[in-house]
C-alpha cells in the first residue's frame, strides 16, 4: 500500500462509519489528509503509513489542521505505533492517536 492508498483507505473507513469524508490535495493541505463531517462535527485526520514509529511532527501537523479547518476533533491514524513524545503531545493537545484497525470503531 502506498501512502496515498492509505489515505483513501482511511477515508473509506470513515465513510463506512457514517462520515462525509474527502481527502485533501497532496500539497497545501495544512496538515490534514482527510477532512470529514457528521452530525455537525468536523474531524481532521493526518494519515501516516510508516515502517517506524510516528513522532511529534504528525501531531503538530494535525493540531494546525484542526485550527485551519475549524474542526472539533483531530486524529493521527497509522499502521505503526507512536513514540512516547507523540503520545505526550497528543494527550496535551486532545488529539487521538489510532491504529487504522481501530478507526471505524472510534469514529462511530
Amino acid at each position: 500500500m502506498t501512502p496515498i492508498e492509505f489515505e483513501e483507505h482511511c477515508k473509506a473507513l470513515l465513510m463506512n462509519a457514517g462520515w462525509d469524508a474527502r481527502t485533501t490535495a497532496g500539497s497545501g493541505d495544512q496538515g490534514a489528509d482527510v477532512v470529514c463531517e457528521a452530525k455537525g462535527r468536523r474531524l481532521v485526520i493526518q494519515c501516516k503509513y510508516y515502517n517506524q514509529p510516528v513522532g511529534n511532527a504528525a501531531v503538530q501537523e494535525v493540531v494546525g489542521a484542526r485550527l485551519f479547518y475549524t474542526a472539533h476533533l483531530a486524529a493521527v491514524v497509522s499502521n505503526a505505533p507512536f513514540t512516547k513524545s507523540a503520545q505526550e503531545l497528543a494527550k496535551k493537545s486532545d488529539v487521538a492517536l489510532l491504529h487504522h484497525t481501530k478507526l471505524t470503531m472510534w469514529a462511530k
